[in-house]
């Protein structure tokens, strides 16, 4: 059986990628919690898989792993106008 050995980065992307999992999970719970005592509980893992998320994306930013590049105004322009358009079809 062969070992896989994997980069720091492939883990901490996988790890990111995981972290954006729980979180949008947690919110869900949260928003379905039956009691405002579990609602703070959950809350409070949300806060904290937030707070490592920003941390890990943080690290990877700093290693040039997640390279983020400016975009053209035009860009920016036509995004805004496609979101904005699909707003206004939504009320």
């Amino acid at each position: 059986m062969s070992k896989s050995n994997y980069t720091e980065k492939e883990i901490s992307t996988n790890l990111l990628i995981s972290l954006k999992h729980m979180k949008a999970e947690f919110n869900t719970f949260a928003q379905e919690a039956g009691s405002d005592t579990l609602y703070d509980s959950i809350m409070d893992l949300y806060t904290s898989v937030s707070t490592l998320q920003r941390d890990v994306f943080n690290m990877m930013c700093n290693q040039n792993w997640y390279v983020m590049k400016p975009d053209t105004p035009a860009n920016v322009s036509k995004a805004y106008t496609k979101f904005a358009n699909m707003e206004s079809e939504l009320s």
